[in-house]
């Protein structure tokens, strides 16, 4: 889900309640980011989704069960954000009002793990990794778990993320031991791997909002870059070049800033730029927190 949220100015009021962070001073209103962040205190390590409103400071955690949540993502129809809930060594897939209230498990399989949820834009369905025996796939089901069934299967595949159109999806793929972006039709069908030379892996994709190019992770550890392919030719522009890791990036609605995470000493930091790479600002700069995940509503 890329696309600018009616009413979320109504909905960042809610951040009154939440805690603040020192945010730069010249980041635009806008900015509004949909995130996980770890973090440790005297009852020790745990890991929620937030969500921040850059300009102004107010950050809400949307999460506080116990568990590992991670992996967020908005359905802007109905005001749910979907994610990630590693609890007991089982991942399923829960859902929440924006406000944190309402939650319950959207993809719980008692057979098999449930990860990185992505709605269709007409939040019909859900796409996700389903991990079991070995095996991981790519499903669909309808948003309340009902009619699961198999849109890539095999082994080595992760990570989907529907086009704005809703009529294909990106995931990763696994080919002779690399990763690599694939698209595959909404409805079943062989995927085709968009860029398949090189030897750097590619993963963390995400569409832009006229579903021409996909941003995503180049490379792994230290050498990993943020990077976009055109969808029609699979021609690669790497965006950063740095001896840090960098990967999760996120388009914002416009199409004209990218939000991604950058690690550093061991931590991860919310960093934005322009989509040609250009005007790096840092957006979160925390020595203790480590951010993830970011999605740009």
């Amino acid at each position: 889900m890329r696309a600018a949220i009616a009413g979320l100015g109504a909905i960042a009021l809610l951040t009154a309640a939440g805690c603040l962070y020192e945010p730069p001073g010249h980041l635009p209103s806008s900015v509004r980011i949909l995130y996980s962040k770890s973090t440790t205190d005297s009852l020790g390590a745990k890991t929620d989704v937030y969500f921040l409103v850059a300009r102004s400071g107010n950050e809400l955690r949307l999460t506080g069960e116990p568990g590992v949540d991670t992996q967020p993502t908005f359905a802007p129809s109905s005001l749910r954000v979907y994610y990630t809930r590693e609890l007991d060594g089982r991942a399923e897939i829960w859902s929440m009002e924006f406000d944190g209230s309402d939650e319950r498990a959207a993809i719980a399989d008692q057979t098999a793990d449930a990860r990185a949820p992505t709605i269709a834009p007409d939040e019909s369905r859900i796409a996700y990794t389903r991990v079991a025996g070995g095996r991981s796939e790519i499903w669909t089901a309808a948003t309340d778990g009902s009619d699961a069934r198999v849109l890539l299967e095999g082994s080595g595949w992760s990570q989907p993320a529907w086009a704005p159109d809703g009529r294909r999806l990106v995931a990763v793929g696994v080919r002779d031991g690399v990763e690599r972006l694939h698209v595959v039709d909404a409805g079943g069908g062989d995927p085709r791997a968009l860029a398949p030379g090189g030897p750097a892996p590619q993963a963390d994709p995400a569409w832009s909002p006229d579903g021409s190019r996909i941003v995503f992770r180049l490379g792994s550890g230290a050498g990993a870059d943020i990077a976009v392919m055109e969808v029609a030719s699979g021609s690669i522009t790497r965006l950063t070049d740095n001896d840090v890791a960098e990967g999760g990036p996120s388009w914002s609605p416009a199409g004209d800033r990218i939000v991604f995470v950058r690690t550093s000493r061991g931590k991860g930091n919310l960093y934005l730029m322009d989509a040609d790479g250009s005007d790096v600002d840092d957006l979160t700069s925390s020595e203790e927190a480590e951010a993830a995940d970011p999605e740009w509503l």
